[in-house]
């Protein structure tokens, strides 16, 4: 049997729901991951969204109610600019761990492995807070 391995990025069959202007699809940053001898399974309790538009410019991220809960911040469901920025900062560790499992996905977008990616991610985010 083959190793199946769900892929982390979305493009929107239909109108999405978000309140973002001109979101087009997603990247799926953090949810609940299982590794089964079958393959990687995908739980969606804690989970954080990255929407682009059509040409892939990020419009900001959503995130689950445990998270919204786990934050208790008063941000709610969708995040841009610096409250984005500084929700992944926070999550960051997990993120990297979780991306792990699908840097080909990520390399397929931004050219350059997960965890180099979080890497730079992680600096540019920190300086663009100051």
């Amino acid at each position: 049997m083959q190793d199946s391995k769900p892929t982390i990025i979305r493009k929107y069959q239909r109108r999405s729901r978000s309140l973002f202007e001109g979101d087009d699809s997603t990247i799926l940053l953090l949810a609940n991951l299982t590794a089964e001898a079958t393959g990687v399974v995908l739980g969606y309790q804690r989970y954080i969204y990255l929407h682009r538009d059509n040409v892939g410019r990020w419009l900001g991220i959503s995130i689950s109610h445990s998270l919204e809960q786990e934050m208790n911040d008063g941000g709610g469901k969708y995040r841009q600019g610096k409250e984005a920025l500084s929700l992944l900062l926070s999550y960051h560790q997990e993120i990297t761990d979780f991306l792990r499992y699908f840097s080909d996905d990520i390399e397929s977008v931004f050219g350059i492995d997960a965890e180099t990616w979080m890497m730079a991610c992680k600096a540019r985010w920190r300086k663009k807070l100051l």
